[in-house]
């Protein structure tokens, strides 16, 4: 009775981990998020920070991986978030397979990456998915000591 209970509950705790993967690869990957339609480089961003003053928020992302199509389905796509990131940060979205060489120039290990630029320095970064409100306080956060 006691390995069955414990058969059970691995099972739970597998299929709890394995499912946000396995919606996500069925589901494909996410649109990019209106929040990054400018579509702006690495090196345009820069440019646009440095005129503007504004830091940069940088996403790197991959279609493959199941918390970046979480984050762009959800935190990504909130109003609160998109307005407030518009009209203080210079968005920039890096995907894995279009953009291996930007991306090898920063410091990610894991996806999804979410790093705050000022002036050619990273201010902060953060790893994996996040509620909306959760994502904007962090973003503000790091955007407040750049």
């Amino acid at each position: 009775m006691k390995n069955h209970i414990i058969t059970i509950v691995l099972l739970a705790l597998v299929a709890y981990i394995a499912t946000p993967r396995i919606v996500s690869m069925i589901k494909g990957p996410a649109e990019t998020p209106t929040l990054f339609a400018a579509g702006l480089t690495l090196d345009q961003a820069v440019e646009q920070s440095v005129a503007t003053g504004k830091p940069m928020l940088v996403l790197v992302t991959a279609d493959w991986c199941g918390p970046c199509q979480a984050l762009k389905r959800g935190a990504l796509t909130d109003p609160e978030v998109t307005q407030w990131v518009q009209n203080n940060m210079i968005p920039v979205y890096l995907e894995d397979g279009t953009n291996p060489d930007a991306i090898r120039m920063l410091p990610v290990q894991y996806y999804p990456t979410t790093l705050v630029i000022k002036d050619g320095d990273i201010v902060g970064q953060f790893t994996g998915n996040a509620s909306a409100a959760s994502f904007l306080s962090k973003v503000q956060d790091l955007a407040s000591k750049s």
